[in-house]
């Protein structure tokens, strides 16, 4: 004979909506960065590991957490700043200034 046991209750609605606010954190303010494949701890750890990436966000090393951190008229898109330029002397020495945009070479 099979013993059968009741379903599993599920969270209320609104408990799972506060849930997954308090672990958004800053985040939530800015832009929703997606993991860059850096796992991490700690921003100091993420500092360590790449200059670039600066803070540490459910558990992966991201550069911005929010647009204003880009500096004035750069955004945060994807936990990347996104920076604007003119010529390639706004960009990083590793990227180049394609319509507007700092990229990658």
């Amino acid at each position: 004979m099979t013993k059968r046991t009741a379903p599993a209750s599920l969270p209320h609605p609104i408990a799972l909506l506060a849930a997954l606010a308090a672990t958004a954190g800053p985040a939530a303010a800015g832009c929703a960065p997606a993991p860059q494949n850096t796992p991490c701890s700690s921003d100091a750890e993420c500092r360590r590991l790449d200059e670039d990436l600066k803070y540490c966000l459910s558990s992966t090393c991201v550069e911005c957490l929010s647009s204003a951190i880009c500096g004035a008229g750069n955004e945060c898109a994807d936990g990347r700043c996104v920076l604007r330029c003119r010529d390639a002397r706004d960009c990083r020495s590793d990227q180049l200034c394609r319509d507007g945009t700092c990229e990658d070479r």
